[in-house]
Order: structure tokens, then sequence, then C-alpha cells
């Protein structure tokens, strides 16, 4: 295989490897790196999945996943998006970044461009190169708001645009697309015969006082339109592996001939066990909201206090990306330079996007107290002293 230059070690878990070691040595590391909910799986969906275990539920399964939870799945879409989905227009994957790839590489051809919204989640371009080496990514940057901008999106569409590959709400910014801003989307889309890759696994964690616009809402689309989600964010389940692509047919079609060939199937029990998220409450998912809500402000708050740092405070998610274009120096050795002398694990801004290489990203998916200590220290943090 020809690995193009996207195709690299993620800095998301450079870092944390590097925080991990130091963490071996005996020195004390705040991680404010990798990003994953600071809650446990619900008991509900343990006990169901090792119930399925013990039934016997350990043997293949359909490759495209289990009936009864692309029939569970396709329900609540169609409820949320008053669609008409059925389970034969859901494959369930093993992860969401399984269901991205797939759709990537069920609809890139020789030649095709495919638009990202920068800053983008770290895998796109990799997985964009990966499903196609030829493939020409544009990126489209977002304004230093983290809005998007209207005429930078319309100048990237033309007649070679595949697709466009947006995560919204967004990691790393907590960015929302506002409904103008889908709808706007949407209408290039229509305008450009191009398909909409839309990453929705933080639809879940949206702050009060703004709404995620899903893209399924827009049924007009729907035959150029795969949504991809999962359970790893909403129910602390990133260890599972379990994610879900639902959306135009005969996308889906070519995704299972995929995984086929390279799954086989996603984990039987553990889809099995997952059938229960959609027979209980998710009474969990709003408490835990307030409690990043809580820390975000005060992470804002805080930091905003600080001479070395902008940010432009989240809407939704566990991450704050945050500008240090003050300090002078890429993110690679901003990032490096305060893990060393204050044990804080962080992301550089350039994995996001080389046009963020002076912004950082931190994760807020820790107890109050961890994020408290990580403050003290960034108050008494000078680079290069």
């Amino acid at each position: 295989m020809h690995f193009e230059k996207e195709v690299g070690e993620s800095l998301t878990y450079k870092f944390a490897q590097a925080a991990g070691e130091m963490k071996a040595q005996g020195k004390e590391i705040i991680s404010l790196g990798l990003g994953e909910p600071d809650f446990k799986t619900p008991d509900y969906v343990v006990e169901a999945t090792m119930k399925a275990m013990q039934d016997g539920f350990t043997h293949y399964s359909a490759t495209q996943g289990w009936p009864e939870l692309r029939k569970l799945i396709a329900e609540d879409c169609n409820k949320a998006y008053n669609a008409d989905y059925t389970m034969n227009d859901v494959i369930v994957t093993p992860g969401i970044k399984a269901a991205v790839y797939f759709s990537l590489a069920a609809i890139l051809e020789p030649g095709d461009e495919i638009i990202l919204i920068s800053p983008y989640y770290v895998s796109y371009p990799a997985m964009v190169k990966l499903a196609e080496p030829t493939a020409k990514i544009v990126n489209v940057t977002l304004s230093r708001d983290f809005t998007l901008d209207k005429e930078k999106l319309e100048a990237a569409f033309n007649k070679n645009t595949k697709a466009i590959l947006i995560n919204t709400p967004n990691n790393p910014t907590g960015m929302v697309l506002s409904r103008e801003e889908t709808e706007l989307v949407v209408k290039l889309a229509k305008e450009n015969d191009a398909y909409i890759i839309s990453d929705e696994v933080y639809e879940k964690l949206v702050y009060d006082g703004f709404k995620h616009t899903s893209f399924g809402l827009y049924q007009e689309i729907k035959d150029r339109l795969i949504i991809c989600n999962g359970y790893s964010k909403s129910h602390a389940m990133t260890g599972w592996r379990l994610g879900y692509a639902i959306g135009a047919h005969d996308v889906i079609v070519k995704m299972n001939k995929l995984q086929q060939h390279i799954n086989t199937n996603t984990c039987t029990f553990i889809q099995v066990g997952a059938c229960s998220i959609y027979k209980n409450e998710p009474v969990h998912i709003r408490p835990y909201v307030k409690e990043l809500e809580d820390r975000i402000e005060y992470f804002d708050t805080e930091l905003n206090k600080l001479p070395y740092i902008q940010a432009v405070r989240p809407k939704a998610g566990f991450f704050y990306f945050v500008d240090i274009s003050k300090v002078g120096v890429d993110s690679n050795t901003f990032c490096a330079d305060l893990l060393k002398k204050t044990g804080i694990a962080s992301t550089p801004g350039i994995a996001f996007g080389p046009e963020w290489d002076d912004h950082v990203r931190f994760s807020i998916a820790v107890p109050m107290a961890t994020l408290e200590r990580a403050v003290n220290l960034l108050k008494n943090y000078r680079f290069g002293e």
C-alpha cells in the first residue's frame, strides 16, 4: 500500500503516549489530551451485553449488523428526522471511524475532490487518502470565531466535488452548525450533486441554549446523505468500538460489501447488548451535560484571564480549542514544553489542520478538581522559562 503523507501517526495518541511514559516514571500528569466521557457505561448496557454472551450470542452475525439493532436505529432516526429509513438503510460497524472510512471508500473515485471543514477530526485526512489516494482534499477553514465562512464554502464546491465530510458538533472546537449554516451545506451539496457525510457523534452533548441541527432533517438529500453516529460519547462506550451509518441505500450496500471482506461482522454480543440503549431512557446524559457546562464555564473564565491564551467558548462536547498565538511558537513546541514543565497533557492544534498551528486542544472530560489543578499550573506557566 502506498502511504500518502496524510497517513501519519496520530498526534493525539502521540502526546497521550508521551504523557503515559512520564506517568510510568512517577511524574504527576494531568491528562487533558485524549477525550472520552469520564463516567462509566450505563449498567443496563453492561448487563444486557453480559447476558447476550451467556445466552450464546458469540458467533457470526449478519455482516450489515444485528437485525434488531438496525431496526431500532432506523426507528430512532425516523422519529428524530421525520424520515422513512428501514433497517436496510443501516450498517453497524466496529466504531464510528469504520463507518466514516467505509462511507469514503464506497463513494470516492480517482480524481474526486472532497471538502473538509478545518479544524477537522484528526483522522479525516488519513481516512480520505486510505479510501482513495488520488482524491484531492479541499480544506474550508472556519473563521476565528469558529463560524462557517459562506464565501469560502461556496468557492470550495465545483463539478469535481464528490463529497463534503463534516463533523457537527465539532471536535476540536465545540462548534455547532447553526440551522442557516446547515441549510447552506445542503443547498450547495444539492447544486453540485455531492454527497454529505455527517459525523454527528457529539449530538447529545450540546449545552443549554444551543441546538444541534442534523442533516437527517433534510430528506430531500436522502439519496446523497450518510450519517455516521454511535454510542462512544453519549454512553461512555469508547472501548466497545460500536458505530453505525444510516443513509443513501446504494452507499450502504457498497459499505456492506467492504465490511464483508474486512470485518466479517461487528461483535455480535455487543450489538445485542446495545439494543438495550433504545429500551432505556438515557437519564445519565442531562446531568453529564450539566457537569460539562459547569466545567467549561469555569475553564473558559479562568483561561481567558491568562495573557497568552485567547479562546472561544464551546457549544458542545468536551473539548476546548484555544489560541496560543501570543506565545509565538508552534503548537507541537508549546504542548511539549507544557507537558515537560507542568505535567499537563494537551493536543497540538496542527493535528486538526495546518491552519491551526497556533491553537491547542484541551479536554474537559475530567473532574472539576483536576481542571482547577490545571488552571493553577497554567497561571504560573511561562514558555521558555
